[in-house]
């Protein structure tokens, strides 16, 4: 179903407000603590979630005009995003065809050539080889030019399949998702600075924070979770994808208005979460964060990389300065109450190797994730059940 308005989502959470609990799952999960552990697990999650499912590569703005590249690794992928002469965006594996060093190394630039540094071969922006040094060493050499990826545009965002060859059929993949990210308008942004890393524990538990809004009154309680009426979420999942409505207090005081006397800024937040690895804050008329979890070499750490972008480019002193100070609390308080929080739950696992996790019907976010994960990896699955 497409994704409904924002004003519809408002009105939701003003209901689940009165009646002081958020949107309910049918029961309850129960998740075993050692599929967060499990080496043989994690690395089915690395090749049937990370390297099989379409993941957000890049937005569009990010690569907007001819040249524009983004790199990144994920999941032992080094991948270089990059619009060529003909407008269209495509994803390459971040090798040379040499001998494997990297032709772009910064995260975000733009060049109608990628030199690579280590003996100078050339790649054009649309990932052919159109040069190389001591050419008569190379006669009939068969490397035309970057192994691509297979990609596809949509609704402001990039996303790659990360083996070569392998079939993506992205509006199915998306489904109705697509018509959500529409709404907050990403193609309407504009990044201010590079990303933010930050250590964090295993994946999945911290793609857990992420699509939990119970926590929000709680672990935050003193910083950005002041404005929150705590656990009266909406959850619109669509397929593994998600949008987590998050009600503000300033929502009671818009009861009586009409629809276009709402500040819904001030009534709400939005996070949408994008399977398996990417997390939007934000609403289309106000900045977003936006962050991507990358699974680590093991399954005990991740790093998330965060990034703030507003709705105009920053010039004056006075934006710099308050987008620099928006951006540094958010990537305080994340790295000092979230991530801090996951390494601990993390580094406790192997205390509790028989126990589970257990999500409540208020955390359907949480159960979509889960219950995602296990259909793509089929093994250690969630085991539903309301003990």
């Amino acid at each position: 179903m497409t994704a409904a308005p924002l004003m519809s989502v408002a009105k939701r959470l003003l209901a689940n407000v009165d009646a002081a609990r958020g949107d309910f799952a049918d029961e309850m999960l129960y998740v075993p603590t050692a599929s967060y552990r499990d080496q043989q697990q994690f690395d089915a999650e690395l090749e049937a979630v990370f390297h099989q499912c379409p993941l957000l590569v890049a937005l569009s703005v990010d690569v907007a005009g001819p040249g524009d590249f983004s790199t990144l690794s994920i999941a032992g992928r080094p991948i270089l995003v990059i619009r060529g002469d003909d407008g269209v965006v495509r994803t390459f594996l971040n090798v040379c065809r040499h001998r494997g060093a990297q032709v772009a190394n910064e995260c975000f630039g733009s060049g109608r050539r990628l030199t690579c540094p280590y003996h100078f071969w050339v790649y054009d922006s649309q990932g052919a080889l159109v040069g190389n040094t001591a050419r008569e060493a190379f006669e009939g050499i068969d490397v035309e030019g970057l192994i691509e990826l297979p990609t596809a545009e949509r609704a402001g965002a990039v996303f790659a399949v990360l083996t070569p060859g392998a079939a993506m059929d992205i509006d199915e993949w998306l489904g109705d998702m697509v018509s959500a990210l529409e709404i907050i308008q990403l193609d309407k942004v504009v990044r201010h600075r590079d990303g933010l890393p930050a250590v964090s524990g295993n994946w999945k538990a911290t793609a857990d924070g992420y699509v939990d809004g119970y926590h929000l009154g709680y672990l935050h309680r003193n910083t950005i979770g002041t404005k929150s009426i705590t656990n009266r979420n909406t959850y619109d999942l669509f397929g593994p994808h998600l949008r987590l409505g998050f009600s503000n207090k300033p929502i009671t005081s818009m009861r009586d208005l009409s629809d276009d006397e709402w500040n819904l800024r001030e009534a709400m937040s939005l996070v949408h979460f994008v399977f398996p690895n990417v997390s939007i804050s934000g609403l289309p008329d106000h900045g977003l964060m936006f962050s991507r979890i990358h699974p680590g070499p093991t399954p005990d750490r991740s790093t998330v990389v965060q990034y703030q972008y507003f709705r105009e480019p920053m010039v004056s002193d006075e934006q710099i300065a308050a987008a620099d100070a928006k951006r540094d609390l958010y990537y305080a308080v994340t790295c000092e109450e979230d991530f801090a929080t996951v390494l601990q739950i993390t580094d406790a696992l192997g205390a509790i190797p028989d126990d589970s996790f257990r999500f409540g019907r208020n955390e359907q976010g949480n159960q979509n994730l889960h219950r995602w994960i296990a259909a793509l990896t089929e093994a250690n699955g969630p085991q539903r059940s309301s003990q």
